[in-house]
């Protein structure tokens, strides 16, 4: 299934797949595409009752550093969408410490989160896939219909 491109910048790129949202970054993440990553979900939320979401992270690096400000708005991302998720994968593409590092940093950013939505991080796309299909309530869209294959070629 392709997936339609929502949103463009240097570091950032955004699509959907019927109630699949994928967020590739490859840089930075930036107030501005977090703004914009909350649009998204508004739009496929006005679409279908539940969304689901898949975050790549390219650069490990980029991700060790997150500005105070960036930080805040996920969480109030994570709380405004809360409970019409059914669940959000987070994948971090790069290996060694930095991977586990960004990896521990976002498990600890779930609890703090204390949200009802799923998530949980992966160390690559097919994982990150697999899991999301194993959720209850999850849409025959994304269980049957998309693959690491689309994915993969949506963030290359």
């Amino acid at each position: 299934m392709e997936f339609l491109k929502t949103f463009q910048s240097q570091e950032s790129r955004f699509g959907s797949a019927g109630p699949l949202l994928v967020a590739f970054y490859g840089g930075s993440t930036t107030l501005e595409a977090l703004e914009e990553l909350g649009r998204n979900q508004d739009v496929l939320l006005a679409k279908y009752p539940r969304i689901s979401t898949l975050t790549v992270i390219g650069q490990a690096k980029s991700m060790l550093k997150i500005d105070e400000a960036v930080r805040v708005k996920s969480l109030e991302l994570s709380k405004k969408f809360d409970g019409r998720v059914v669940g959000s994968a987070i994948v971090v593409m790069t290996k060694g410490l930095g991977a586990v590092i960004v990896r521990s940093f976002l498990s600890g950013f779930f609890l703090l989160s204390r949200a009802e939505t799923p998530m949980k991080t992966f160390a690559s796309v097919q994982e990150g896939l697999t899991w999301l299909r194993t959720l209850p309530g999850q849409d025959v869209t994304i269980k049957t219909e998309i693959s690491v294959a689309d994915v993969e070629r949506f963030i290359a």
